[in-house]
């Protein structure tokens, strides 16, 4: 079994807690990445690394040890974030559509795939019903292509991610009374309910939670009453006399997802419940928006949750997942899920008349598998009532959903028409990151008091810093509003302290209500930012408001406005918001020049009297750019022009005014959105003018 381990690493270090935490953290690290780079999300990827360095290939992460452990924390970790996270007011805002959709979400998969599953490979009632929980569940593994889209606040999309909360619930609710039953089968009481626990029960189960000290029927109330009324009284009070400090907050919030736990294991019930249960108990008292909640995300996300599943890839013997009998099982499971969620989307847009393009988005967004898909098969695999294929066919099930429920989510929402609330202006309110990425700052700064010139908005320079900078980024901060109001601007100047330049951005911009993000921007770097990654696409992919990539090293002349391909519509729509904040950005005197695939198409988004001179992109290419020019295009064709065009001239761009713009959550330069790539709507140059 450690041959391969033997072969390829010294012998003396494997197994030692030192060499077992650098290869976990490896497999963390470079599985999602690799992953995503051949199109397959990251969680799949953090799986087989858990595979390839587990017992059946390298033999360099041992099944029983650190690892293990760490997962197994990590799966509590993932039920309390479920619950302290769960977002009570959207739950209640469609509550019908989302509670007919929740229950007949998990009725109607759960009850497949009890009957297939019972009467066709006849096992135990409690193993076909544990089996029917995994596939009723569902995790929304595609809601970011719902956040490209716009299309958040739809009444599909919510029903879909209240409704996940529900079949989760109820997944979890079989969960709670399999493995207690299965406890009380091994260890019978003397009454009627063990009675029939006997005859649901095939095989001998070797139960998570042995020697329950107290009977269901006790136990569930009990921790119902711990978790939802005695936590957070005493989390309320901690809160508010010694736990004034993050980490104490921390370090509390655990404990109580801990004591969550413990108390479950009092009557049998899986540790998980407890733990979900304590978050929704503590949910309130953790701002979603706040510092805790962002030290308790990115704690889990960093290590606890990627840890548990490579955890379970450590079960999993690579050969198996080609075996014939598993694929054909994975193609069942997936059966199950897709006929389900299908059917339930079918009925609840029967009774709440949803259109087809609504039906197809809320089905899709429903077919992902994953955290508590794993979650369930691993405690029936512990418990014996599962063999070791269904977990290896699960994985073959949770991909193949993936897949399906990305491309579903995808195509219907671009069939959907988005929501036509009423929005700010982009100038309202622009948040303008001042950090020192190689612009003017009296230039950066001049450009964001013309976005906002127009709305009489405010530009509120910010920085987010880490302990230890809070001198340097005040100084920085100052010096801004004083090259604001050197222009004639009045401004507000925020130091956010974070753990990272990411979150805190995203945070500072949705407490100050923000119309528009505006990051500094080091310039396009296109095969660093593709390999290591981009701070810009990060944001960018995250930001709930329209946001803009700026470098500007001197001042303007000129303004370049590169439309590229309007027949899609979310490319028109970032179309739209690049001729916003052209025009906004035009000197006195000047004419925008637009650059055009279809000139007398593209005329049709601006008004009559807006100066603005319109060329063939076939006439103009990047070396027709001058220094003293702005270039502004969307996000999506600079990112393909990028990706045409050779180092040299990439590196020539760098003297150049570059603005890249997109719409919520779709800024991304380095990779682009998860959309099909168009052309470029510049011919490239080798060479660029300075």
């Amino acid at each position: 079994m450690a041959l391969l381990a033997n072969a390829w690493g010294p012998p003396v270090l494997i197994g030692s807690v030192e060499a077992t935490f650098l290869v976990l953290l490896i497999v963390v690290i470079f599985g999602p990445v690799i992953a995503e780079r051949f199109r397959i999300p990251g969680i799949v990827g953090l799986i087989f690394g858990g595979a390839l360095f587990g017992p059946f290939v390298l033999d360099w992460l041992p099944a029983d040890g650190l690892v293990t452990a760490l997962g197994a924390i990590g799966l509590l970790y993932l039920m309390f974030l479920a619950g302290a996270t769960f977002d009570i007011q959207a739950f209640n805002a469609n509550r019908r559509s989302a509670i007919a959709y929740g229950l007949l979400g998990f009725v109607i998969p759960f009850t497949i795939t009890v009957l297939v599953v019972g009467f066709g490979f006849d096992v135990g009632l409690l193993a076909a019903a544990l089996m029917g929980a995994m596939w009723a569940s569902n995790t929304l593994v595609a809601y970011p292509e719902v956040q490209a889209a716009g299309l958040q606040k739809n009444r599909a999309v919510s029903a879909a991610v209240s409704a996940g909360v529900v079949a989760d619930l109820l997944s979890l609710t079989v969960l709670a009374v399999v493995t207690a039953t299965a406890v009380i089968e091994l260890d019978p009481l003397d009454d009627t309910f063990a009675r029939v626990a006997n005859e649901f029960v095939q095989g001998q189960i070797e139960p998570t939670t042995p020697d329950p000290k107290l009977p269901l029927w006790l136990a569930l109330p009990l921790l119902a009453a711990f978790c939802l009324w005695l936590l957070p009284k005493i989390t309320q009070r901690f809160f508010v006399t010694i736990g004034r400090s993050r980490m104490q907050r921390f370090v509390f919030a655990l404990a109580g997802m801990s004591a969550g736990a413990a108390v479950a294991l009092l009557g049998g019930v899986e540790g998980l419940i407890g733990a979900f249960l304590a978050g929704l108990g503590m949910n309130r008292l953790i701002p979603t928006n706040g510092p805790l909640m962002e030290r308790l995300e990115f704690v889990g996300a960093a290590i606890f949750v990627p840890t548990f599943l490579v955890s379970i890839g450590l079960n999993i013997d690579p050969a198996l997942l080609v075996d014939r009998d598993t694929l054909v099982l994975g193609l069942v499971f997936t059966g199950f899920v897709v006929a389900g969620k299908t059917a339930a989307a079918l009925l609840t847009s029967w009774i709440f008349q949803f259109s087809i393009a609504e039906t197809g988005l809320m089905a899709s967004l429903s077919f992902g598998q994953a955290a508590s898909t794993l979650a369930i098969a691993q405690v029936g695999l512990s418990l014996g009532m599962f063999e070791q294929i269904v977990v290896n066919a699960s994985v073959i099930a949770i991909v193949i959903t993936a897949l399906l429920t990305s491309y579903g989510t995808r195509y219907f929402a671009g069939r959907v028409p988005r929501d036509t609330d009423d929005v700010p202006p982009i100038g309202a309110t622009v948040m303008v990151d001042v950090r020192d990425q190689g612009s003017d700052l009296d230039t950066f700064v001049a450009l964001a008091g013309l976005l906002t010139r127009k709305d009489s908005g405010l530009a509120i320079p910010y920085l987010v810093a880490e302990e230890g900078e809070l001198d340097v980024s005040t100084a920085r901060i100052a010096a801004s509003v004083d090259a604001l109001a050197g222009h004639g601007y009045d401004a507000d100047g925020v130091v956010r302290l974070s753990e990272s330049f990411e979150s805190g951005t995203v945070h500072v911009a949705e407490e100050r209500g923000a119309s528009m993000l505006m990051l500094a921007w080091s310039g396009p770097k296109y095969a660093a930012d593709y390999l290591l990654g981009s701070g810009v696409d990060d944001v960018g992919r995250r930001s709930p408001v329209p946001t803009m990539a700026v470098r500007v090293v001197r001042r303007w002349e000129r303004v370049v406005l590169s439309l590229g391909d309007l027949r899609v519509p979310w490319k028109r729509e970032d179309a739209r918001l690049a001729v916003d904040i052209a025009l906004r950005l035009v000197p006195d005197g000047t004419e925008l020049l637009v650059v055009a695939e279809d000139p007398a198409g593209s005329a049709a988004l601006f008004d009559q009297d807006d100066p603005v001179e319109m060329i063939d992109s076939d006439s103009f290419s990047l070396r027709d750019l001058r220094p003293v020019d702005l270039a502004v295009a969307p996000g999506n064709v600079l990112r393909d022009e990028l990706s045409n065009i050779g180092w040299r001239t990439s590196r020539a761009l760098d003297d150049l005014n570059i603005v890249a713009v997109a719409g919520p959550h779709r800024l991304s330069i380095s990779k682009g959105v998860t959309r099909r790539a168009v052309s470029a709507n510049l011919s490239v140059s080798p060479t660029v003018a300075r």
